[in-house]
């Protein structure tokens, strides 16, 4: 849905009102990125398949995945993040291989770029690794590692070795730890990332070499349904100027907005 600043009915940019994988249909959409043509990248997890829309089209064309489960390169094991660099490779986290892989334009397998040796905790493992952040002029990209509680950071093109730049202190409420962290975004402006700490009901940041982060958004482990309340936060989106922080507040069915101070 397309939802215009002020406005409180939405418009639908991709997809239909019924589910199924033709080319206007979805399945259980887990993933968005917007780019700068306002083409959309939809994440259609339970067709485990990416599918692009261009602006203004009422069809979507896959672009990644091969439309049924599966563990191999050339296939998708359910989405559950993703996010597109400036030369238009996608990258995609899986819920059941524990791997992010990046698919090239007209690609039909990825390439590993993260995970892919089990679920685990070491290095070259994640577990259930979700929402996906790039910071393309240092070619990092950062990984929401869910369940491992902690944000991990890869080099592109390095080693699919990547270091703890957030969390990794187990589960739990104190400023250094997460409780199932499902999404991370950079700031360009600030060389910050903030993280939807989904169980612990808000948003932090973490500034780069931090030992801990502060809270922006939501009380720690409180849920709720006041304005300053968040109830299971799983998605986050910074304005284009950074000023607004746009949270999806899964457990309150709604998608709140914070200045940025």
């Amino acid at each position: 849905m397309r939802l215009r600043e002020g406005s409180t009915t939405g418009t639908i940019v991709a997809g239909s009102d019924s589910w199924g994988n033709d080319a206007n249909q979805l399945d259980y959409p887990n993933g968005l990125y917007v780019d700068a043509l306002a083409n959309i990248y939809v994440g259609d997890s339970k067709n485990y398949r990416v599918m692009i829309w261009r602006n203004g089209s009422s069809r979507g064309t896959q672009v990644a995945g091969a439309g049924y489960y599966g563990e191999t390169l050339s296939e998708i094991a359910e989405i559950l993040g993703l996010t597109v660099d400036s030369h238009r490779n996608i990258y995609i986290a899986e819920k059941y291989t524990h791997r992010v892989t990046k698919w090239a334009p007209g690609a039909t397998s990825g390439i590993l770029v993260a995970g892919g040796n089990g679920e685990g905790p070491n290095s070259d493992q994640l577990s259930y690794p979700g929402g996906l952040s790039l910071d393309e002029a240092h070619s990092y990209l950062y990984i929401a590692d869910s369940g491992n509680n902690r944000i991990q950071r890869i080099v592109l093109g390095g080693s699919i070795n990547a270091i703890t730049v957030a969390g990794g202190n187990g589960a739990g409420s104190n400023n250094n730890q997460f409780n199932s962290p499902s999404d991370v975004c950079f700031s360009k402006s600030i060389g910050a990332i903030y993280i939807a700490d989904q169980y612990n009901n808000r948003v932090t940041r973490w500034y780069i070499d931090a030992t801990s982060g502060v809270t922006i958004a939501g009380m720690d482990g409180y849920s709720g349904a006041s304005p300053v309340l968040l109830n299971g936060p799983c998605g986050l989106a910074l304005s284009l100027n950074e000023s607004f922080l746009y949270v999806a507040d899964s457990g309150n069915s709604r998608v709140q907005r914070f200045m940025i101070i």
